[in-house]
């Protein structure tokens, strides 16, 4: 068995899917390389540079964020809330920020809708009260 299957998870997609013949990221304690046959086992990696080797021998880096890696008898999961391929890096840290500043401002709004709705509440439950004394 020279291959083993990869799949790279990403909270919005599926960023990579294919046979390799290595994988190299980082995890807390420093990096570590998964190659056909390892051992099953669970690790969290972090924010680094990572590197796979395909079947064909292409060699491919990208950026991780912060996950974890399982690796199973018959394939390997990487799951992070951050991957880029190092060629379109700067492109995905500027729609992972505008993304993150989308959801700001969600939460924003949500939290001004709860306030003003909160505020009628307490108005309505004024007119229930006053209107219970006549």
């Amino acid at each position: 068995m020279n291959t083993f299957h990869l799949v790279m998870l990403r909270p919005d997609k599926c960023f990579y899917e294919g046979e390799v013949s290595s994988l190299s990221v980082s995890e807390t304690t420093g990096g570590i390389s998964v190659l056909p046959g390892h051992m099953p086992m669970f690790l969290n990696i972090t924010t680094d540079l990572a590197k796979l080797k395909e079947a064909d021998g292409t060699e491919k880096s990208f950026a991780t964020g912060e996950g974890m890696v399982s690796v199973y008898p018959d394939r390997v999961v990487l799951q992070s809330d951050f991957l880029a391929w190092e060629e379109k890096m700067d492109e995905a840290i500027r729609r992972r920020e505008m993304a993150m500043e989308q959801e700001k401002e969600r939460r924003r709004q949500s939290f001004r809708e709860y306030r003003l709705n909160k505020m009628e509440m307490a108005k309505t439950f004024i007119r229930l009260e006053r209107g219970s004394k006549h």
